[in-house]
């Protein structure tokens, strides 16, 4: 790619950010622990639509889950705020998540749509903790 066509790319970007900061003003940009940009704002928490799941941590055997509900603008995800919730736990004695008792009413606490809270519910129900016989 050419000096020129990166810094098309760069303003093309600017731009988008520009048109979802008029939207959003309460924009605010994040790191999450691995230095990725993650831009939130309180107002697009009714909004949302979409949520990205992730652990903690890939090495532990127990790694919390982590919720970030989001929705896309202008090819931009804005995440909730909070942008990452904590609702369960890998389970350690075998395949599957172990989902944290109430994990749901922080979402509404916070004015997360139910259909999101539904979409977390769905990941539950198709990863059912299964222990491993000794």
């Amino acid at each position: 790619m050419s000096y020129k066509e990166k810094l098309k790319k760069q303003k093309d970007e600017i731009t988008k950010i520009e048109k979802v900061l008029k939207l959003y003003p309460d924009i605010e940009e994040n790191r999450d622990r691995w230095g990725d940009i993650k831009f939130s704002s309180p107002s697009i928490n009714p909004e949302t639509d979409h949520i990205f799941i992730n652990h903690n941590c890939g090495c532990c055997s127990d790694s919390p889950l982590q919720v970030w509900p989001y929705k896309t603008i202008e090819g931009i995800k804005v995440f909730s705020k909070p942008a990452c919730f904590v609702v369960g736990e890998m389970n350690a004695y075998g395949s599957g998540e172990r989902p944290y008792d109430n994990w749901e009413e922080r979402f509404r606490k916070e004015n997360i749509p139910e259909t999101v809270i539904d979409q977390i519910q769905i990941f539950f129900n198709e990863n059912k903790p299964e222990d491993c016989e000794d």
